[in-house]
């Protein structure tokens, strides 16, 4: 089938972007915000689901709860607290995450609420050691300018970001306390319909929109973005934890094939006159699951009971694609995964994977299976058997009405896997350890003072004051390299296009280069440029000086100068080389004449090895071979 349009098939998209904070501290505590691989103590925590204030239990809660596993907290006391341990009550918000939080929704024309109220949301998939995450809503309403529309605000909130997962295995999730905390602003904008390139475009110019004001951090991992997509006929399905930009159109044109595919595999059932599909279960014995190729056998069972599930007239459904590798089969296999099943095997695959009529038919005779009826085979313990078959029953189950509503995470390819049911309405309640806090008109006319030019407006100005292309300019602006260029730029009077080649170009060759991206400092380049402005290195040096710094060899410019003689040549010592190398190539220049110069001058650079200036250089040579040629 043909790729659908978002119009073709009511594709909408909103958008839920977690911006960490530039702060010093914490959010409800003192600590700094370091992040650290150094951690000296654990702590080992089961994590429970409890009833809201009306009596409910999240559905996802239960879900991460029935995996069975512990969560284990390794923290620095340099980074982390009571707080993060949740052994001590959170303190008052910090002020400047609270300011920050404001200017960015006065940015966005949102509403600043007259009181923010701090709220709990239940959370129970280990990253907060709490079982809930603090967060409040700053403003209300708003819209992003994105070519010529307005894109609805729906909500800025704040709140403290969750613990990053470091590992997990079978019996428990390991995380790192350092960046449990650290403030971070969420806006929610309204779902609309547009191609997975706009939507990627949308995203990219709300974070230029953010970095505006100069109160977000930069770097990995400080910015996140989930994505609530869906299809006319279909529920809401959140994708969690978008981090690379690039990823995004990848993701929607992913679920826009898929969701649609869910739909069109539900429409094949009811053409088969399913209202309903009916499902039954059954051990296995030994005796059949010996007639299993080695191969499945290895995969499926182990030490474990092999189970099967009958789903009554599916036959040719499970492996049934609308679209290239969108299959009931592969859902039920990430369900599977999710809930901590090696894999699964269902007879529509039975003949790709070698499995035999021999095994197939007796199995069918066992189950009082008939040829249109579609079996799923899976391995389990018999402490799991009843919650992995209530899984996979429910998912057959809804197949019939297209698109459940779940919480998905993006794959390094832009894919998406299954990783919970969604989380339902009643997972937030009141924070009773916080009091409100009142946000008065005083407060909100200073900080409206702080309201930021657009990135647009901020874009052109460095264009066309510092004479560098448009698209340096953006590329500068998207690196968060701004303040450093102008910063470089009027205090060097270097020319701008050179000074954006070394901060973009030269940087990202370092990087291939093997050097140490946290080595690549403001500082750096600063000293660097500054060295060559007052004559001391040539150009030629400037990148060898921020590669071996960069890689360690060398810990300052000053160092890396002093040794690896990245000095400049003196006058007298450029007019011994030259002359050395005209002497010598004397019969060329008497040959080619003027011609000789471009051989000349690259023997000249490579013996200088980035010691000499090349316009003084060039300069010299031109007129030691005209002197040549007049004889």
């Amino acid at each position: 089938m043909s790729n659908p349009s978002a119009e073709e098939i009511g594709l909408k998209v909103g958008f839920e972007v977690h911006q960490q904070l530039a702060t010093g501290r914490k959010l409800f505590c003192s600590c700094p915000i370091i992040k650290t691989e150094e951690f000296p103590f654990i702590v080992r925590r089961r994590l429970r689901p409890t009833q809201s204030e009306l009596g409910h239990i999240d559905p996802a809660a239960i879900f991460e709860f029935l995996k069975g596993k512990s969560n284990v907290y390794k923290w620095n006391p340099e980074s982390s607290c009571l707080v993060e341990l949740d052994e001590e009550p959170p303190h008052l918000p910090n002020e400047e995450a609270i300011d920050s939080a404001i200017l960015i929704a006065l940015t966005l024309s949102s509403e600043v609420m007259d009181e923010i109220h701090v709220m709990r949301k239940v959370v129970i998939d280990g990253s907060n050691t709490s079982g809930f995450q603090r967060t409040a809503i700053i403003a209300l309403g708003g819209y992003l300018e994105f070519q010529g529309r307005k894109i609805g605000v729906q909500a800025v909130t704040l709140e403290e970001d969750a613990a990053r997962i470091v590992g997990e295995d079978e019996k428990a999730r390991y995380f790192a306390l350092d960046r449990l905390g650290v403030p971070l602003v969420e806006i929610s904008l309204e779902p609309v319909t547009a191609s997975p390139a706009e939507i990627e475009e949308i995203a990219l110019s709300l974070g230029r929109t953010l970095r505006s004001t100069r109160k977000v951090a930069r770097g990995l991992g400080t910015i996140r973005q989930d994505l609530n997509i869906s299809v006319s006929g279909g529920n809401v399905v959140e994708v969690k934890g978008v981090q690379k930009l690039e990823l995004i159109s990848k993701v929607v044109e992913y679920e826009m094939k898929r969701q649609h595919g869910l739909i069109l595999i539900a429409n094949k059932i009811r053409e088969r006159g399913i209202e309903e599909i009916e499902t039954s279960w059954s051990d296995i014995p030994s005796k059949y699951a010996e007639l299993l190729p080695e191969k499945i056998r290895k995969m499926l069972l182990g030490e474990l009971s092999l189970v099967c599930i009958i789903a009554r007239g599916l036959a040719g459904v499970l492996g049934y694609e609308p679209y290239p590798n969108i299959r009931l089969g592969k859902e039920l296999a990430e369900v599977a995964r999710a809930n901590s099943i090696g894999g699964i095997v269902h007879s529509d695959e039975f003949e790709k994977l070698g499995i035999n009529k021999e095994f197939e038919s007796e199995l069918r005779k066992f189950l009082d299976a008939k040829d249109i009826d579609a079996l799923v085979l899976f391995a389990c313990s018999q402490e799991r058997k009843g919650d992995l078959i209530e899984a996979l029953t429910s998912r057959l189950k809804f197949a019939l009405n297209g698109v459940p509503p779940e919480t998905r995470g993006p794959t390094h390819d832009g894919e998406t896997r299954y990783m919970r049911p969604r989380p339902g309405a009643e997972r937030m309640y009141p924070e009773t350890d916080i009091p409100e806090i009142v946000i008065t008109k005083e407060r909100i006319e200073r900080i409206s003072k702080q309201i930021p030019r657009s990135w647009e407006e901020i874009v052109n100005y460095i264009s066309d004051r510092y004479k560098i292309r448009k698209d340096t300019s953006l590329k500068l602006y998207d690196e968060g390299k701004v303040e450093l260029f102008s910063e470089i730029a009027e205090n060097t009077n270097l020319p701008g296009p050179y000074i954006a080649s070394v901060l973009l170009d030269v940087s990202s060759w370092a990087i291939r280069e093997g050097a140490d991206e946290s080595r690549l400092t403001d500082w750096l380049f600063k000293e660097t440029l500054g060295f060559l402005k007052e004559g001391k290195i040539p150009k030629e040096a400037v990148q060898e000086i921020i590669l071996k710094v960069g890689k360690g060899e060398a810990n300052s410019p000053k160092e890396a100068i002093e040794k690896f003689g990245f000095r400049l040549l003196s006058e007298e010592e450029i007019v011994k080389l030259v002359e050395s190398v005209v002497t010598r190539k004397h019969d060329i220049i008497a040959k080619k004449g003027e011609g000789a110069f471009s051989a000349l001058m690259g023997e000249i650079m490579r013996e200088t090895r980035g010691k000499a200036d090349g316009e003084k250089v060039a300069k010299l040579l031109k007129k030691k071979i005209r002197e040549i040629i007049r004889g």
